[in-house]
């Protein structure tokens, strides 16, 4: 089965953004996700972006997008929405086909 990805931009408004990243981290975890890679100076060539940018693997799509829609995330990403501004999160399948 191919993963799932999360790929996330935002732009960080207040320090207590560490707040969201803290919490964030035990609980993508729980869900069976891992944070794959992060940039604090992400360069966003085309579009809009923002500094941070993250990718989150997770076992499949459909888990990426069921630990979007629990309520579990649904209530910590208030914390994100209070720190951060022009966010982007889109979510994937890892296959490549042509």
């Amino acid at each position: 089965m191919a993963k799932g990805f999360w790929i996330v931009t935002t732009t960080i408004t207040n320090p207590a953004f560490v707040e969201y990243v803290e919490a964030f981290q035990p609980w993508v975890e729980s869900v069976g996700g891992a944070v794959f890679a992060k940039d604090m100076e992400a360069k966003t060539v085309e579009g809009k972006g923002g500094q941070l940018a993250v990718i989150i693997e997770f076992p499949s799509k459909q888990a990426a997008i069921e630990a979007y829609s629990s309520a579990e995330y649904q209530e910590l990403s208030k914390l994100r929405w209070a720190n951060s501004s022009d966010t982007n999160i889109t979510i994937l399948d890892g296959v490549v086909a042509h």
